[in-house]
């Protein structure tokens, strides 16, 4: 019973949500980052992150954002618009972080649902 229910719904659930949001979080946080970039460019790390030299072609932009959130410095946004959007972009980038460790879960530990 367990067996099919992992099988047929939570298995193929996990992997679009990750997939999907994934996406959404990737073009949500360069929307973010672009506001950010041009209005509030102090919250922005100005070094390299992660040791990345291009932060734009590598992707780098997804843990300006996430840092951003993490520090609470999101809070100095003014427009109540980009402060919601700021939070649909980090609700996001949480349901893709739950959903792939779900799918590291069913994998990592088969004997719980088989």
């Amino acid at each position: 019973m367990i067996k099919q229910f992992v099988l047929d719904y939570l298995l193929p659930g996990l992997v679009s949500t990750g997939l999907c949001s994934f996406l959404l979080f990737v073009l949500f946080a360069r929307l973010t980052y672009d506001y950010l970039a041009t209005h509030y460019h102090d919250l922005l790390s100005s070094r390299p992150t992660n040791g990345l030299h291009d932060s734009d072609a590598n992707g780098a932009f997804m843990a300006d954002v996430w840092q951003v959130g993490r520090n609470g410095e999101w809070r100095r946004i003014d427009s109540p618009f980009w402060r919601g959007f700021f939070w649909l972009t980090m609700t996001t980038g949480g349901l893709m972080l739950v959903s792939l460790t779900g799918l590291i879960a069913i994998f990592m530990f088969p004997h719980w649902w088989r």
